[in-house]
């Protein structure tokens, strides 16, 4: 508890975070049924965007979701490409 290693903040990464697999290149197994199943685990918690590499997939909600504000746009402007989830 003392020691300065203890009082050190872990840093999680975007993986951590992430329902599902944000990039279904890291899917595995990769399968039909598997690559279904994470689409699905990942619309059913409004995340519509899915990579597999540099291609999006986009699912259509059928409904408005608050992704789009302005502090989103700013939040995404200047970043790497994988350094935010899929937008």
């Amino acid at each position: 508890e003392g020691t300065p290693a203890a009082k050190m903040e872990v840093k999680t990464s975007l993986l951590d975070n992430m329902i599902g697999v944000g990039d279904m290149v890291l899917l595995e197994p990769l399968t039909e049924d598997s690559f279904l199943e994470n689409l699905k685990k990942r619309f059913d918690h409004n995340e519509i965007y899915t990579y597999i590499g540099s291609v999006v997939i986009s699912l259509n909600p059928y409904r408005s979701l608050p992704i789009y504000t302005p502090d989103k746009v700013e939040e995404y402007r200047n970043r790497n490409f994988y350094e935010l989830s899929p937008h």
